[in-house]
């Protein structure tokens, strides 16, 4: 009788362990790093806002941040509206990994072709 509640207990504490490696740890790292980031903001450092603007750190309070999205417009959001800080690697080569869609491009021209085609078929009958 013991043996089958110590299997149901095994199986609960596998499932309890899957998802601790699979759903908490990860997530828990992830808002680490999050975190890591906001406190490491200084002044100058260029960033994009959860809403997607982009713009230049000008002025950091405890909570608050003053940002320069052009010449003389700075606005006012709060430090946890911060979505990533960009590196000199971003700035250098944001279109790096673009290279593999050029390739796709070149196969959607079949459907214009094809569309052309009908199109073509189409106005031949109705001149009929």
């Amino acid at each position: 009788m013991g043996g089958g509640s110590m299997s149901g207990m095994i199986s609960l504490v596998l499932i309890f362990l899957v998802f601790w490696f699979l759903i908490i740890r990860p997530q828990q790292q992830q808002a680490k790093k999050r975190a890591e980031m906001l406190t490491s903001l200084k002044v100058g450092d260029k960033i994009v806002t959860i809403g997607g603007i982009c713009g230049i750190v000008n002025q950091i309070t405890d909570d608050k941040i003053f940002i320069e999205i052009a010449d003389g417009i700075v606005i006012e959001m709060l430090r946890n509206s911060i979505s990533s800080v960009e590196t000199e690697e971003d700035l250098k080569d944001p279109f790096a990994d673009d290279d593999e869609d050029l390739d796709a491009d070149e196969d959607d021209d079949i459907y214009y072709d094809d569309e052309e085609e009908n199109t073509d078929e189409t106005e031949q009958k109705e001149t009929k």
